[in-house]
């Protein structure tokens, strides 16, 4: 072999070596990425298999269905009530649910009770619908008086859903009645937003001197329940000021004050979107402090994989637009017997187009 022949081997040989070599580090730097983002994984995985071990996760499986429970009056004969929900049945059965799967539908409910002996009545229903194509936040109230055909219980007003079946059944009723499909709920009682409320620091809320008479007549009533002194939570006098648990609560309760049970749902939106804002603020250990103070006292049935999924969108959620509504729609309904009737047809079709878009609804 030539000197020639001879150099251009050797530099073949040098060639295929560098480009081992190149290999070589590149292995390395993708094994070590990997290694990071596996320990990045089984830090967040760890982290929300604490926090879900904390939260007071039921099967829906597990929620017993009441035989009877005792329910505020629809005040219908029994011949008007079949003919509403005949009526109400044959608009329901053209009406077919979205499905798109960059919405994400909860259910937080409300719990109006004064033990824990039964499931208790509803009486705050908001769903929040994060539809991540608009990017918007919807929460959407649901009157409590709102007529609804409570599968295998029959015609009640909407809250009494709460009262036979816990969550599970309020999530099916409203499926059922206003066909939007709802992927999780999480409930609270009052005891629980008032300790909420506190761990967030309270919320500031514009507060009329109407509002302030009624507010403290509810808080006379909770903290007789939990033995506290009333003295030390009445609101003094109206306007823009910090409200604690109890006073927070109270304020989100009134309902014959301004525009009745309407107004009412606009004060529990305003106070859940308040303790929204607040959360915002928190440092990382004032996050922590309130996630492990708070979850146990959140009934839910959100898997242990989707509860993964919504933490990590958290930080894109944030950012979302906030819209609110509530259900019935203003001209869309008539009042009969003790409950307020959507109009369905219509009722329904706003209700999915302004959640979903014009794209997404049939």
């Amino acid at each position: 072999m030539s000197d020639k022949d001879t150099r251009e081997v050797d530099k073949e040989k040098g060639l295929k070596e560098q480009d081992r070599q190149k290999k070589k580090k590149w292995w390395i730097v993708l094994v070590v990425i990997l290694a990071v983002l596996a320990v990045a994984v089984i830090s967040v995985y760890a982290v929300v298999k604490h926090y879900y071990s904390k939260s007071n996760y039921v099967k829906d499986s597990d929620v017993t269905v009441a035989e009877s429970v005792e329910t505020e009056s629809t005040g219908l004969t029994e011949e008007e009530t079949n003919a509403l929900e005949a009526e109400t049945a044959d608009i329901l059965d053209d009406i077919t649910l979205p499905n798109d799967k960059n919405v994400y539908n909860i259910l937080l409910v409300g719990v109006d009770r004064r033990d824990k002996s039964w499931n208790g009545n509803s009486d705050s229903m908001i769903l929040v619908s994060i539809n991540k194509d608009t990017k918007k936040i919807h929460m959407t109230s649901f009157m409590r008086d709102l007529y609804a055909s409570i599968p295998g219980k029959g015609v009640h007003k909407l809250n009494a859903s709460c009262a036979y079946g816990g969550g599970p059944l309020v999530v099916r009723t409203i499926e059922d009645n206003y066909k939007i499909p709802i992927d999780n709920y999480a409930s609270v009682d009052f005891d629980a937003m008032i300790d909420i409320v506190d761990l967030v620091g309270g919320v500031t809320i514009d507060i009329s001197d109407a509002e302030v008479e009624v507010a403290n007549n509810y808080v006379t009533e909770m903290c007789k329940l939990r033995e506290e002194d009333p003295a030390k939570h009445y609101i003094s006098n109206g306007g823009e000021q910090l409200l604690d648990g109890y006073q927070a609560v109270a304020y989100a309760r009134i309902r014959y004050v301004g525009n009745s049970d309407y107004q009412r749902t606009e004060r529990q939106r305003e106070v859940l979107t308040k303790i929204m804002e607040k959360a915002k603020g928190l440092s990382i250990g004032e996050l922590n402090t309130l996630a492990n103070r708070l979850l146990p006292m959140v009934t839910h049935n959100i898997d242990e994989g989707t509860m993964l999924t919504l933490l990590t969108e958290v930080p894109t959620f944030l950012s979302y637009e906030n819209v609110q509504s509530r259900v019935p729609y203003d001209g869309m309904f008539s009042s009969k017997g003790e409950m307020l009737v959507p109009d369905f047809a219509s009722t329904i079709k706003k209700l999915q187009t302004d959640i979903y878009g014009d794209s997404a609804v049939e």
